[in-house]
């Protein structure tokens, strides 16, 4: 009786195993042919062409939209992805004693050694020095927005990292944080980002 009860676990993980094999095979097969029929067509068509080419060099690319998409419509690259990927367990929002502008964005006091939280899901585009803002890192999001974390002391992301909203950025140097948000070159208020 034990014997079967172990042959048919090791039977549901097999079919399991061969499951998880499928999807991807499918998923990987469904982006080499949307990939190819995109060439066919743009070889075949030349205002399709020029209508690609256009919108590949003239306009930004928010690549959190395509992790986005991609993951919804296709699945995650590796499938493993939530059980291989070690994370720290920080789930906070952001608090702060004082505001105040600063340039273009605002400036946040914080608490001593304070943790700080992200402001939304996107993906690390830039980390170094920026005028004005210090040590700073720009997460682009969903909707292309950028934001600017300035004045930072430790920084716990690398570039091209895909964050989440709430995960763990760094500290603040001096219990200041500098904030900025823009789109297409534009700055945005910072209080509808600070709600």
């Amino acid at each position: 009786m034990v014997n079967n009860m172990k042959i048919n676990d090791i039977k549901k993980k097999e079919v399991k195993k061969n499951n998880i094999i499928k999807n991807n095979a499918l998923s990987g097969l469904l982006v080499i042919i949307f990939v190819l029929f995109g060439t066919l067509i743009t070889n075949k068509n030349e205002i399709m062409k020029a209508n690609i080419y256009s919108k590949i060099y003239n306009d930004s690319l928010s690549f959190s939209k395509v992790k986005k998409l991609y993951n919804k419509h296709i699945g995650a690259v590796i499938p493993f992805e939530n059980i291989i990927k070690e994370k720290e367990v920080f789930n906070e929002s952001l608090k702060y004693n004082e505001v105040s502008n600063y340039d273009e964005g605002v400036k946040l006091n914080l608490d001593s050694n304070y943790s700080i939280p992200l402001l939304s899901d996107g993906i690390v585009i830039f980390i170094g020095n920026k005028n004005n803002l210090n040590k700073t890192v720009i997460i682009e999001d969903e909707n292309g927005v950028d934001h600017y974390y300035g004045n930072l002391d430790t920084i716990n992301v690398k570039l091209y990292d895909y964050v989440s909203k709430n995960d763990l950025l760094g500290t603040a140097k001096n219990n200041t944080l500098y904030l900025l948000f823009s789109k297409d070159g534009k700055y945005l208020d910072y209080k509808e980002f600070l709600k």
